[in-house]
């Protein structure tokens, strides 16, 4: 306002300003709170703008979202680049555009995430109420889509005003609620996505837009126009996820109400994809690989209904649950998905190192702009030749997983060696992480979460989710024909995708070490499934180790990246005594009859120490 002191007897100013200027005085502001000077319009424009910012939310005068803001602005802008040079360029009020553009009133975008078994507990309950269905969760899936197709095609509400539904139904609504009232405060932008975790079907995703259809945040009209203001974006985790998730995605693609949805939405799809749990059930190498190809699958599908889409990456920090640089990891991905959008999480202790400091954020991020720039730009390898890298993925992939799961769901006695062999009991005590250590409190394996399952592995310095199982792979393939380890070279030289899972698997060997490993099965009550689980566990190490040395002709791990070796070799004789001393209080402790607090306090202070070592932890 200080600056824009400009008279219309000195410079020209645009009609559309003048008028608005005038209109919006008579509007909005009360007797002596307009400009004083007439000719100073710019000033009488800020004097408006000023009023409606400090009233939104208060009266009928206050902006109703930030696009109203913006209109404002942008008038101004256009009125007052008419007297200026046509090199010059207006950067305050340039800048005040792009805060309101990026922040609007909401200033940071939150995406909500939630379990998909909740989604499908709240709508059986819904049904069973109004007398839709008896048994909902125990319908086959068409017969789920299509009492939920109906549901979304009949404008009027299912739920009871007054009917008293279970507490775990009446939390999952709130949380509908919830965003449709961030919608009317701070505008659709404060919440646009919705993640429905663990989606395995179609009906996941259907029964969250049914949710959001009982709060009022998708509505179908009386005349048939369809109103939604969130996206729903399934999160694909597992192998079998991954799997299906282009057939999930078509069923829905090609149903009328949901492609409906999506035309008010821009024709815009969002699909989330979990780095963890694929690790976890399938081995970090087939988890990769299967996150790579759902990509270009649901890439190709969705071009053909002409739709737009947007992957966000669930990475988490550590190398088991997808961790690595930023701009590594985007050249990495399907080169024909980047043009789509990407969307990258960064979490836990990847936060401070990445972005605590200015110059390294900002090193960071251009960085990460770099490298979109040059995934988008480069060119594609002749399809032959790309068809046979895929090829030999399959195969080694299908070893892989094959050795990953008879050790951690065949072998009867891996969890006994798991749980004992680590401090995964030691880790709940822990004040760090943002959800319990398991689902539901379940000692299954397939509750336990993600981030306790790497962290423990580190922790004990075998970081197997890390690299466990690529050594049979990739050696099988190799040991096939004579050709398929120079194909394994090539891939690595010429393919980003193949030589960033390799360098990887490098690192996560590199921070890993079998000598401190060992003292770990001191912990473990039978010596002999200590030993038999350990020795393979070794076995595999030295041949995932011989194998990646073979395919990128090096004699020692990360020999192409000496500052990143160094630092690992420079930090290990000070992680390793950590430790020791582990193992020893941990026995200490375990053995005790009574809970020390001073042990456990010890405890938690090695395994602190060793996760600053360590740095890429979880």
């Amino acid at each position: 306002m200080r600056r824009f002191s400009q008279s219309v007897f000195r410079v020209e100013i645009s009609k559309d300003l003048i008028a608005s200027v005038e209109e919006d005085e008579q509007r909005y502001l009360e007797d002596g709170e307009a400009w004083p000077v007439e000719s100073e319009i710019y000033r009488r424009k800020f004097a408006v703008v000023l009023k409606r910012i400090r009233n939104i939310g208060v009266s009928d005068a206050g902006y109703k979202n930030a696009e109203e803001l913006l209109r404002d602005l942008e008038l101004v802008l256009t009125s007052a680049e008419k007297h200026q040079p046509s090199d010059r360029k207006l950067k305050t009020i340039r800048k005040l555009i792009r805060q309101v553009e990026l922040f609007g009133f909401h200033l940071a975008t939150l995406d909500i995430r939630n379990h998909s078994g909740e989604h499908a507990s709240a709508v059986a309950e819904i049904l069973r109420v109004v007398n839709i269905a008896e048994n909902y969760e125990t319908l086959p899936e068409q017969e789920k889509l299509n009492l939920l197709q109906d549901a979304l095609s009949d404008p009027r509400p299912l739920m009871l005003l007054h009917e008293d539904y279970t507490k775990e139904t009446q939390e999952i609504f709130k949380v509908f609620q919830m965003i449709k009232e961030a919608h009317n405060e701070f505008g659709q932008r404060a919440i646009e996505v919705y993640l429905v975790s663990m989606t395995q079907s179609a009906s996941d995703l259907l029964e969250a837009l049914l949710l959001a259809k009982e709060a009022g945040i998708y509505r179908l009209h009386a005349n048939g126009e369809v109103e939604s203001t969130l996206h729903v974006a399934p999160l694909l985790e597992t192998i079998d996820d991954l799997v299906a998730g282009p057939e999930i995605m078509k069923t829905l693609f090609n149903m009328d109400v949901y492609r409906k949805h999506l035309e008010v939405r821009g024709n815009h799809q969002e699909i989330m994809l979990g780095y963890s749990d694929g690790s976890k059930d399938g081995g970090t190498l087939t988890a990769n690989w299967k996150l790579f190809k759902a990509q270009q699958d649901i890439h190709k599908m969705a071009r053909d209904f002409d739709l737009r889409l947007k992957f966000f990456h669930g990475r988490g920090g550590s190398l088991g649950r997808g961790g690595g640089t930023l701009n590594r990891s985007i050249l990495s991905q399907p080169a024909e998905t980047l043009g789509d959008g990407v969307k990258i999480t960064e979490q836990g202790e990847v936060l401070s190192s990445r972005y605590l400091l200015e110059d390294i954020a900002f090193r960071n991020l251009e960085q990460a702009a770099s490298a979109l720039l040059e995934a988008s730009a480069r060119t594609k390898k002749e399809q032959g030749l790309e068809a046979t890298w895929e090829k030999a993925m399959e195969e080694v992939t299908k070893e892989a997983l094959s050795k990953y799961q008879s050790l951690v769901f065949g072998d009867k006695d891996f969890l006994t060696y798991f749980n004992e062999a680590t401090p995964l009991g030691e880790l709940g005590a822990l004040n760090i992480g943002s959800r319990p250590m398991s689902r539901k409190g379940s000692q299954r394996f397939e509750d336990l979460r993600a981030i306790p399952w790497v962290f423990a592995w580190t922790q004990s310095r075998q970081l197997l989710p890390a690299w466990y199982a690529a050594g049979t792979g990739l050696e099988a393939f190799a040991s096939k024909k004579e050709e398929n380890l120079k194909l394994l070279q090539t891939m690595y030289q010429e393919w980003p995708f193949f030589q960033v899972t390799i360098n990887n698997l490098q690192m996560a060997l590199l921070k890993a070490d079998m000598t401190t490993a060992e003292e770990y099965k001191n912990l473990v009550n039978n010596k002999d499934i200590a030993d038999r689980i350990f020795q393979d566990i070794k076995e595999e190490y030295n041949r995932t180790r011989e194998i990646l040395l073979k395919i990128t002709c090096m004699d020692e791990l990360l020999d192409h990246i000496p500052n990143i070796r160094e630092s690992v070799y420079r930090r290990n004789p000070y992680v390793d005594p950590l430790n020791f001393m582990q193992v020893d209080l941990i026995q200490k402790m375990r053995e005790s009859d009574e809970q020390s607090e001073e042990l456990l306090t010890e405890v938690l202070l090695t395994i602190s120490g060793v996760a600053a070592g360590l740095v890429n932890t979880g």
